[in-house]
C-alpha cells in the first residue's frame, strides 16, 4: 500500500471532523474507529485521523497513486469546505503521490475524427487511455476541458502538495463544459461526443465547428444520473438532451417499453436512433420558431397516460430551463412516488451563459 499523510492545523479541528464524516457516509464511505481515531474507507483506498485540540493528523493509504491522489483530494477539499472561512487551513503533504499531478479522473483526448450528422450535430471521436471508470449507464455525464482558441499547451488541471486544484493562468486555463458521451470502446480506448452547433457559438460549439484530428481537450468524471431500472421509459429533450437518450435508448432491454419525445428544428435534424421494438419515438419539429420557445415537450408529456395501477415509470427529461420547470411540475401530478422514478433537469437557458445559468440553478436549490 502507498501511503501520505499531513498535519492540519485547525483552531476547532472536531467541528471539521464531523461533518466532513458525514458527507463522506452520504457518499458511501465506511467510518469507523481504531485505537481512538477515526477511519474512513472509501472506494478502495483508508484514511486514518487522529484528533487533537489543534490539529487533524491525517494519514490516507492506497493501492496506486491515482486512487491514494483521489483520496487526499477528497480530504483535503472538504476540511477547506468545513473550516471557517476566514481561516484557510494550510496543508503540505509527503509521502508517495507527492508533486504536481493530473487529477485520476482525468484523462487527455485526442481528435481521430469529426462528422457532421446532421446539420446542426457534429460527432467528434477521441483516443484516450484508460477510459473504462466513463463505461457508465448510470453516469452518462463528463466535463469537457476545451483549451482557448490558438492556444497548443492549455493549463491543464494539476493536484499540488496541499492536495487541492492548483490556480492556473486564465490566458491559457480550459473552459469547462459538460457533455455526454454518446458512444464510448473501452477495449479500442475510443470515444464520441455529439456537439449541437449554434451560430452564436459558446465553447463547446466553437470547438466543434474548428476541430480536426490532433485536436487535444481534457475530460474528467463521470456524474450526473443516468439509466435507471423500470417496467416503463418515458424520455423528453431537445436537441441537447438527444445524445443522452440516444445512448439510453440503445442500452435499454430487449423488451422495454415507453416513449421518446425529441424536439428539434425540423426533418434533417432526425437521427436514426437504435432502440427496442417496444419503445416509441416522437420527432417533435419548432420550425422556424426559437429553441425553447414552443411548449412541445410540456405538450408531448400531457398526451401520455399514466393510470394508478400501471407499470412502474421512469421519467427522463432534459430540455431548456422553461420547459424544464414546466415539466417538473407536470410531472409531479402524475409520478407515484412509491413506485416512479425520475430525472428532470435544464441543460440550458434561453438569454444566459452556460455560467449564468449554472448559478441560477444552484440559487434556486439553495431555497430548496
Amino acid at each position: 500500500m502507498l501511503a501520505t499523510s499531513t498535519r492540519i492545523a485547525l483552531a476547532n479541528p472536531a467541528s471539521v471532523l464531523k461533518p466532513l464524516c458525514e458527507h463522506l457516509v452520504e457518499h458511501e464511505a465506511v467510518i469507523t474507529e481504531q485505537d481512538g481515531a477515526t477511519v474512513i474507507t472509501l472506494d478502495g483506498s483508508r484514511a486514518r485521523i487522529d484528533l487533537s485540540a489543534t490539529a487533524l493528523d491525517v494519514t490516507v493509504e492506497a493501492p496506486d497513486v491515482a486512487t491514494l491522489i483521489e483520496m487526499k483530494r477528497t480530504i483535503a477539499s472538504h476540511v477547506v469546505e468545513f473550516a471557517p472561512k476566514d481561516a484557510a487551513p494550510q496543508m503540505r503533504w509527503t509521502g508517495d503521490g507527492t508533486g504536481p499531478a493530473l487529477p485520476p479522473e482525468f484523462r487527455i483526448l485526442t481528435v481521430t475524427g469529426v462528422e457532421r450528422i446532421t446539420p446542426h450535430m457534429a460527432r467528434i471521436r477521441f483516443k484516450g487511455e484508460n477510459l473504462a471508470r466513463y463505461d457508465h449507464l448510470d453516469a452518462l455525464h463528463v466535463r469537457l476541458f476545451i483549451p482557448p482558441e490558438d492556444v497548443s499547451e492549455p493549463s491543464w488541471p494539476m493536484v499540488g502538495d496541499d492536495g487541492l486544484l492548483l490556480p492556473s493562468p486564465a490566458e491559457t486555463r480550459p473552459l469547462v463544459r459538460k457533455y455526454t458521451i454518446r458512444e464510448i470502446d473501452v477495449a479500442a480506448s475510443t470515444l464520441a461526443i455529439d456537439f449541437v452547433l449554434h451560430e452564436d457559438a459558446g465553447p463547446g460549439s466553437a470547438f466543434a465547428f474548428r476541430a480536426q484530428a490532433g485536436d487535444r481537450i481534457g475530460m474528467a468524471g463521470p456524474g450526473g444520473r443516468g439509466l435507471k431500472a423500470a417496467e416503463r421509459y418515458v424520455f423528453l429533450a431537445d436537441e441537447t438532451g438527444l445524445p443522452a437518450v440516444a445512448r439510453m435508448l440503445e442500452n435499454l432491454p430487449e423488451g422495454a417499453v415507453g416513449q421518446a419525445f425529441i424536439e428539434v428544428a425540423d426533418a434533417r435534424e432526425e437521427q436514426a436512433l437504435r432502440r427496442p421494438a417496444g419503445m416509441a419515438l416522437t420527432w417533435l419539429h419548432r420550425g422556424a420558431a426559437a429553441p425553447g420557445s414552443l411548449p412541445l415537450l410540456q405538450d408531448a408529456l400531457a398526451t401520455i397516460d399514466w393510470p394508478a395501477d400501471g407499470p412502474s415509470t421512469y421519467l427522463w427529461a432534459a430540455a431548456e430551463y422553461a420547459a424544464f420547470k414546466a415539466i417538473r411540475a407536470a410531472s409531479r401530478d402524475k409520478l407515484r412516488p412509491e413506485r416512479d422514478q425520475n430525472l428532470v433537469v435544464s441543460y440550458w437557458r434561453s438569454g444566459a451563459s452556460d455560467e449564468e445559468h449554472v448559478a441560477a440553478k444552484k440559487a434556486e436549490a439553495a431555497k430548496g
